[in-house]
């Protein structure tokens, strides 16, 4: 995904955790912080022509102030978490949502439990869901 639009995605599923009345994710938005050198994770390419070189140094693109998630120090295992950005954390959250884990016994022979969401995650489908998730009050 184009970091422009990961940062876009990524305002916008802070906004919905924010403004949700839920207060687990009134504390995930407390925890985010604002990543002043995002860089994407494009693979470098080692060109041997002009044109390669300039197709690889224009897919290297870094977005400013982009909110993202972690990176905390944990002391219980002595060093730092990872952090992603804002959307990739509220995406697994609507991923893991979506599957149903019911009865499920986490046996190794079994298989992962069928999700109940079968059409393609979208970054629009994303806030979506997240907002609908947002809206619940969990009992």
């Amino acid at each position: 995904m184009k970091p422009r639009i990961l940062k876009k995605l990524s305002k916008k599923a802070l906004a919905i955790y924010a403004g949700s009345p839920r207060r687990d994710f009134q504390a995930e938005a407390k925890r985010t912080w604002i990543d002043d050198e995002f860089e994407a994770s494009y693979p470098r390419c080692i060109a041997k022509t002009s044109k390669a070189k300039r197709a690889c140094e224009q897919a290297c693109v870094s977005v400013n102030h982009i909110p993202s998630i972690g990176g905390e120090w944990d002391s219980a295992l002595g060093e730092g978490t990872e952090f992603t950005t804002f959307y990739e954390h509220a995406f697994d959250y609507v991923l893991m949502s979506c599957l149903d884990f019911g009865d499920c016994t986490f046996n190794i022979d079994e298989p992962w439990p069928a999700p109940t969401v079968t059409e393609r995650l979208t970054g629009k489908r994303v806030l979506e869901l997240l907002r609908e998730y947002a809206s619940e009050v969990p009992s």
